[in-house]
């Protein structure tokens, strides 16, 4: 039913050839590794995956097919016991049977042996004589699971059962059949029916996938009607979830591909149903086109919002989800978009084409032609204003090219994080001061550490996160002699330090620095702070001394350690080291500034960043910054910085001193500013004036 004969044909073809001798020699090993450690149907349902953390070190527990009591933490070999650990095992045990039953099928019916088989309708056998008991426990969670702990889990479960039933279903008694589709599969379809998320949400659409597959499984037209053009279903989802730039509006890359990955459940399930095609809807194409988009130079992916750090079109995209490659052999497959055959050309420049994914649909042949070098683009209804160049002196594109994203766009509903003009850097390979993304929902960090303003390198009032909102673009300029990003936000009916504040940053840059200029406009005097986090640690001149207040100035604040602070009315400089990679920030001075810098968690938790606060107590102000990332030498020696009250003068500059040459540059904010007489009576080497949208 899922495949049909023409496609096993082709399946059979591709496992004799030599391009796809690694995803066969995956299955075997898959296979082997489950049958030299094999699990059974629990007895009771599973538990929360987040729970599979170690509270100490933020990172996922080793799970232990053979050690349902003791789960050991990969950092320092620590056994954590209990049943909070003992369920989030045993959604383990559940993904481990449901995937390796679709690959036991898939070998079955490629070689035949019984054995294979066997395990397969067991295990089916087993989880349907199970299913009602499960049905019995009581769940105090919102969307709750049978055998698993939400609804989301057993939609994820479920999927690879059904397709293992499908492709072993004509070797099955009239009795197992129907005790398999009655006991199980119809009664999960039914359950995720009556616990439908009923909203746009990756829940939602992971509900539909099972639904739909299970309906075009066992032919019920009313399960697929409702899966696809129900009120929640496959049609309003992509209609409404997924944003005009192809992205899902929940503003995570993994939670993009979480959803991605349903989406294109369905879309597999539906290629043979007569009018049920769902290949053609131009957001599925766009869903697999706007994450290369926005990739790092490495093309990984930033981890924006509630995203997991490791996220990456070469690799692992999210958990529970096969690899990111495996997404692009099926985009691949469907569509004639160069970029995603170029992702697998990538992808295997790296690892090996060992996907079920590829077996199952990829091409026979890839591409050999030269990479492309993605350009800078703004994706405006996610807020993503990426911003890409070169060092004049690049000699490998990937490794040499910097990389900014402000992000302006919607809050992200659930997974959201409060930080808008929140500024991420890539440059020369490294993530230099990146989005930290989440490092799992059971740690005390990622409520008061990661989902705070505090984490981001953008502003906050008073100690407080931003509340939500949805900034706007004003002006991107991708070519020429510099690229420009302008974005802005404006509170105005928010209770508390965000009432009637409207913040504005604008990147301006050229190959070897870029500047920032961060507006910030009460209806009050606030405390305000720029934050800036990187790798590495930090130094600068300043005179500083420790500051212990810290603790008690804001939500997040707490996590930041070895705080030092100095006031200053001056220019100063802040050098950050990392890695063998440099970054030098040059910050305008004003009246009264406090400097703290401190260290501050990173990815994983227990690594820091250097972390810079620029503070300010007042009502309205223009923080201006030179920020120079270089290899060995630094380049750019001296910036001299002229009128820093942008928003009172109008204007504001300066003259940048580099190594070969000079540059100077005047922000205006309105093209009716008289140009002041410093910026034509000493001309650099280069001159660039830019007038900015007015707001």
């Amino acid at each position: 039913m899922l495949l049909s004969d023409s496609d096993w044909q082709a399946v059979q073809r591709r496992a004799t050839l030599p391009a796809f001798q690694p995803a066969m020699q995956r299955l075997h090993d898959e296979v082997a590794d489950f049958l030299a450690q094999p699990v059974t149907v629990p007895a009771e349902p599973g538990g929360y995956y987040h729970d599979f953390f170690c509270p100490e070190h933020g990172v996922q527990l080793i799970f232990d097919p053979t050690s349902p009591l003791a789960h050991r933490c990969p950092v320092d070999n620590a056994i954590w016991r209990g049943e909070r650990f003992d369920a989030a095992w045993r959604w383990f045990v559940n993904n481990r049977l449901a995937e390796s039953m679709l690959r036991l099928a898939v070998l079955w019916r490629l070689e035949g042996k019984a054995e294979h088989l066997a395990w397969i309708v067991q295990t089916l056998t087993s989880y349907a004589d199970q299913y009602a008991n499960y049905q019995k426990v009581v769940r105090t969670v919102d969307n709750p699971g049978v055998a698993t702990y939400t609804t989301l889990d057993e939609s994820v479960w479920v999927l690879p059962l059904t397709w293992a039933f499908d492709l072993v279903r004509d070797q099955l008694s009239p009795q197992a059949d129907e005790h398999i589709a009655h006991q199980l599969l119809l009664p999960v379809a039914a359950h995720l029916v009556k616990e439908h998320f009923r909203g746009i949400h990756n829940f939602a659409c992971w509900h539909n996938a099972a639904i739909g597959t299970i309906g075009a499984v066992l032919e019920r037209t009313d399960l697929l009607d409702f899966a696809i053009r129900g009120e929640f279903g496959f049609d309003t989802q992509l209609r409404e979830g997924v944003l005009a730039d192809g992205l899902w509006f929940e503003g995570s890359f993994s939670y993009h591909f979480y959803t991605l990955a349903a989406v294109i459940a369905l879309v597999k399930v539906t290629r043979h149903l007569p009018n049920l095609d769902l290949r053609q809807r131009p957001e599925v194409s766009a869903m697999f086109l706007a994450p290369i988009q926005a990739a790092y130079p490495d093309w990984s992916m930033p981890a924006t919002n509630d995203c997991w750090y490791f996220t990456s079109l070469l690799h692992d995209c999210c958990h529970g989800v096969p690899p990111a490659p495996a997404f692009y052999e099926v985009a691949a497959a469907l569509y004639a978009e160069p970029l995603f055959a170029e992702v697998l050309q990538r992808a295997y420049q790296v690892g090996q084409r060992d996907s079920l994914d590829a077996l199952l649909f990829g091409r026979e042949a890839l591409p050999s032609s030269n990479l492309t070098q993605l350009p800078s683009i703004n994706l405006p209804a996610s807020g993503y204003a990426i911003l890409r160049d070169l060092p004049p002196d690049a000699v490998e594109a990937d490794r040499e090219q910097r990389y900014l994203l402000l992000k302006y766009g919607p809050h992200g509903a659930g997974h959201g994080h409060p930080d808008k003009l929140n500024l991420i850097l890539y440059a020369y390979g490294q993530r230099l001061s990146p989005d930290l993304g989440t490092p799992g929902y059971g740690l005390d960090l990622f409520e008061s550490w990661y989902r705070q303003t505090i984490c981001h390198n953008t502003v906050t009032l008073d100690g407080r996160s931003q509340p939500e909102a949805t900034g706007q673009g004003r002006a991107f300029q991708s070519t020429g002699p510099i690229q420009m990003a302008d974005a802005i936000v404006t509170w105005q009916e928010q209770a508390g330090a965000y009432q009637n504040v409207t913040m504005r940053r604008i990147i301006l840059t050229q190959p070897t620095y870029f500047l920032d200029v961060f507006l910030v406009e009460s209806s009050q005097p606030r405390r305000i702070d720029w934050i800036y986090h990187n790798a590495g640690r930090a130094s600068t001149v300043l005179p500083l001394s420790p500051y212990s207040a810290i603790q008690e100035e804001g939500e997040g604040y707490p996590h930041l350690s070895q705080v030092q602070s100095a006031t200053t009315d001056e220019d100063f400089t802040v050098d950050w080291q990392a890695g063998g990679i440099g970054l030098r920030l040059f910050v305008a001075g004003t009246e009264a500034t406090t400097v703290l810098t401190g260290l501050a968690p990173s990815y994983p938790p227990n690594e820091l960043a250097a972390t810079l606060l620029n503070r300010r107590q007042t009502a309205a102000t223009a923080y201006l910054a030179l920020f120079h990332p270089y290899q060995e030498t630094p380049q750019v020696h001296a910036v001299e910085w002229h009128g820093r009250d942008l928003l009172h003068d109008g204007w504001a500059g300066c003259r940048v001193q580099l190594a070969d040459r000079s540059d100077q540059w005047l922000i205006r904010l309105t093209p009716d500013v008289t140009i002041p007489a410093w910026f034509t009576e000493q001309p650099a080497d280069r001159s660039f004036m830019v007038t900015l949208t007015p707001p």
